[in-house]
Formats: C-alpha cells, sequence, structure tokens
C-alpha cells in the first residue's frame, strides 16, 4: 500500500503517538489555532479518512484473490475486517466445520458460511497465490489498527477543535464523524441528510427481517441515547442529533462558541423537545349529556321564518295524496313506477273540490321593473290591424309602426315637449276660454 510507505504519513502517526501520551488535563492554556497540536489534530482527521478509502481498496484485491477459493464468502461477509478474518482462518481448509469463527461472526453468520463452504465450487488456492492473500490481510490489520489509534487521539483532543458537536454527541462520535469526512471543514460543508447515515454499513441480514436492522443511524445508532429510545421514536430522535449536528459543525468552523455553550443549549431544547413527543395524546374527555328539559324548546320566530314556512307548507293536493282510505281497495298507481295518488279523485273523500291557495311570487324590485318593462310592449288582445279612413275606407295597418320611438333631439326640442306642470296650466286656461267663449255664444 501506498499510504503505509508515505514519510508524511509516518511522521503524522509517529507524532500522535507521541502527543497521545500527554493528558490534555495537564494543559496549562487550552490549544489554539495556529499550535503544533491543533495542525496535528486537522492532519489526522485527514489521514483517518485517507486510511477508510485504502481499507476498501486493499479489500477489493483481497476478494479478487480469494475468490477461486471460497467465491460465496464475499456476499455473506461484508465488511473488510471480518472477511480478513474469515480468509485468515480459512486458507486452504476443506471442512469448515472445523473452524472456530465464534470471536469473528454472529452465530446464524457461522451456520450460513459453514453451509456455504460444504458445497463451495471453489478449488484450494497455490501457495503463491495463498501468500499474497496473507500478506493482504496483514496489510488491512495494520491500517485498522493505525486508524483505530488515530481516532482514540483524536477524540481525546475532541473538545479543542469541536467543542459544541462534543456537546451534542460525545466525543467517540463527534470524532468518528470528523474522520469520515475529513476534518469539520468538511463535515460543516454536508446537509444534515446526509450526516445522518455516515457510518451506515452495509448488513447481510439472509432473508430476516429488515424492521429491527437500525438502517439509516449510521454512527448515531451507537449512542445509548438512541438504543435506550422507543423503537419507533429512534429514527426521529437521528434526524433530531444530525440537523443538530449540522448546526454545531458550523458553529464551531465559525469560532462562535469556544467553550461549547451553544451546542450545550442546543441538546437541552432538542431532549425538550423530544420528550414532548414521546407523550401520550390526551385521553377524549367523555361529555356528560345535558340536562333533561320538559318545556317546549325556543323557536324562531318572525317575518321572515314565517315566510319560509308558507314557501314550504304543504300543498292540499299533496296531503290527500299522502293519505290512504281504509278500505280493501288497493291505492291506484301512475303506470309502473310505484307512485300512489292516495286519495285524491277517490269517492267518499269528503270534498268534491280542491282548495288551492295561491302563493305569492317573492320577487325583487328589480325583477318587478324588468318583468313590467317586458309586460308593457306585449299586446292585450284590443289592437287591430284594420283601421277606417276617410278616403280610402277600409285599410290594412301594422299597429306597431304607430309606436315608433322618438329619436335623437326630438324628444327635448319639438313642439310638444316641456314642462309637465307647465303644459297642464296651460290647457286649464284653454278650457276655461273655451268655456267663456260657449257661454257668449248662447247669450248672443
Amino acid at each position: 500500500t501506498n499510504l503505509i510507505n508515505n514519510q508524511n504519513f509516518q511522521q503524522t502517526y509517529l507524532k500522535v503517538q507521541e502527543f497521545s501520551l500527554k493528558d490534555p488535563k495537564t494543559y496549562v492554556k487550552r490549544v489554539q489555532v495556529g499550535d503544533e497540536e491543533y495542525d496535528l489534530i486537522l492532519k489526522s482527521t485527514e489521514y483517518a479518512s485517507l486510511i477508510d478509502r485504502e481499507i476498501n481498496g486493499i479489500h477489493k484485491y483481497l476478494r479478487d484473490l480469494y475468490a477461486p477459493r471460497f467465491p460465496e464468502l464475499e456476499s455473506l461477509v461484508l465488511t473488510p475486517i471480518e472477511y480478513a478474518k474469515c480468509v485468515l482462518k480459512i486458507q486452504n481448509e476443506q471442512d469448515l466445520n472445523r473452524i472456530d469463527f465464534s470471536g469473528i461472526l454472529s452465530s446464524h453468520l457461522i451456520v450460513a458460511v459453514t453451509v456455504a463452504g460444504s458445497s463451495t465450487t471453489g478449488k484450494p488456492l497455490p501457495q503463491s497465490e495463498l501468500q499474497k492473500v496473507l500478506q493482504a490481510c496483514d496489510v488491512l490489520f495494520k491500517l485498522e489498527e493505525c486508524k483505530n489509534e488515530i481516532l482514540k487521539y483524536v477524540e481525546s483532543r475532541m473538545q479543542f477543535i469541536a467543542p459544541n458537536l462534543c456537546e451534542i454527541v460525545g466525543s467517540t462520535i463527534a470524532a468518528q464523524l470528523m474522520t469520515s469526512t475529513g476534518g469539520i471543514d468538511e463535515l460543516a460543508k454536508i446537509p444534515a441528510c446526509n450526516i445522518q447515515i455516515i457510518g451506515s454499513q452495509k448488513k447481510n441480514l439472509l432473508g430476516f427481517s429488515k424492521a429491527m436492522g437500525n438502517l439509516h443511524q449510521g454512527y448515531f445508532g451507537q449512542m445509548e441515547m438512541v438504543k435506550k429510545a422507543p423503537p419507533k421514536f429512534q429514527r426521529q430522535l437521528v434526524r433530531m442529533l444530525s440537523t443538530n449536528c449540522a448546526k454545531a459543525a458550523r458553529i464551531d468552523v465559525s469560532k462562535l462558541s469556544p467553550n461549547g455553550a451553544l451546542g450545550k443549549e442546543m441538546k437541552e431544547k432538542m431532549l425538550k423537545r423530544f420528550d414532548k413527543i414521546q407523550e401520550p395524546p390526551p385521553a377524549k374527555l367523555k361529555k356528560p349529556l345535558p340536562l333533561p328539559d320538559d318545556k317546549p324548546r325556543r323557536k324562531r320566530g318572525g317575518k321572515r321564518y314565517r315566510n319560509m314556512k308558507a314557501k314550504l307548507a304543504q300543498s292540499e293536493m299533496q296531503k290527500f295524496k299522502n293519505r290512504l282510505k281504509v278500505s280493501l281497495d288497493g291505492e291506484k298507481e301512475y303506470d309502473y313506477t310505484g307512485e300512489g295518488f292516495g286519495m285524491l279523485g277517490q269517492s267518499g273523500m269528503g270534498k268534491v273540490k280542491i282548495n288551492t291557495k295561491q302563493q305569492k311570487l317573492n320577487i325583487t324590485k328589480k325583477q318587478q321593473s324588468i318583468l313590467k318593462r317586458n309586460m308593457g310592449g306585449a299586446n292585450t288582445g284590443l289592437t287591430s290591424t284594420i283601421a277606417f279612413t276617410p278616403g280610402q275606407g277600409m285599410e290594412l295597418i301594422n299597429p306597431d309602426l304607430l309606436k315608433e320611438e322618438k329619436k335623437g333631439t326630438q324628444t327635448y326640442f319639438n313642439k310638444e315637449a316641456g314642462f309637465k306642470t307647465v303644459i297642464e296650466s296651460k290647457k286649464r286656461q284653454q278650457d276655461a276660454i273655451n268655456r267663456l267663449l260657449n257661454k257668449n255664444a248662447q247669450n248672443l
């Protein structure tokens, strides 16, 4: 591997081992930006993420080398370290029942690997190929050891780099998040929905249910807070943690709260909200029945209510239709509709004629004016198309032509136009003059 042989990595790893021996509680002053140890912590987080990439690359190389011997193993054991430990145990062994996997795999995985090994199509590897496989396993173990030591060192110094993040999730989870992303600066750029799944690994459930698989929890699934939470609220708690971690990482990058006060406040608010979410809903109150009241209820009255009742009242005809005569004769029906006539048209109902009430037509004033205007131009039946003239005798005319509307200025400036009061007074004067003239003519 190139990383183990890299000189810069070797120097950084030696410094990590050197500073790991010092206890941070004995420091006279806090580690600040620009100090040698501060830069070492940042470099360590970067190298931790590089080690993860290197482990994944060697894991792929190891699977390709060991596939001719046991091709089913890579689909059963998915994590790199567990796969390397299984390969180191099996090597070219044909009978897997002799091998003890108890310290490496879970019980159901041990059964699956043993059954698959008894029916595998693989063949033993030559000695040269087996030697390469063992060397790849050694490199994997060495890289894992370096990563664990760097992670332990970063975890002990997390209070200097990300105090607010440590207040929310603790130094262990904070160190894992930082080493997986490559530092606090890179972590601050990641959205909360992606922080939630950092550290999640594929699991081979071998046909078992996914309900209790703790999917999409990542490193947060290792926290005691999440493990002790009710199962139906665990995912919600993980989402709340990832959201607050994203905020805390940005606070730590901007150095707004070096003592972690903001992180502590955010965690208290989060826990209060989570407690509120877990509270059961309030029980439904049994509503008591109202007190019995023998008095009749007050009903709405007034002109509007009376008009509404009159409009919806049942007519006399409907009343007789709904009645039935007590006799052997059946009710008459209208065709095959099933609608009966009741006592309508039957003898002996006590009335010769049904008096129907005339209902008022409730229309607005505007509708009344429109109706009058429309009815005003209708023919009354007294108009005729025949006219008698002294010159031509009997003549056919159109009565509508006699009602031509006056257009333009004729309505204002013709001879007949004028004020109504003036015209009436002139007519009265003219009538008085005519009466005097007639009286004088009789006297003469």
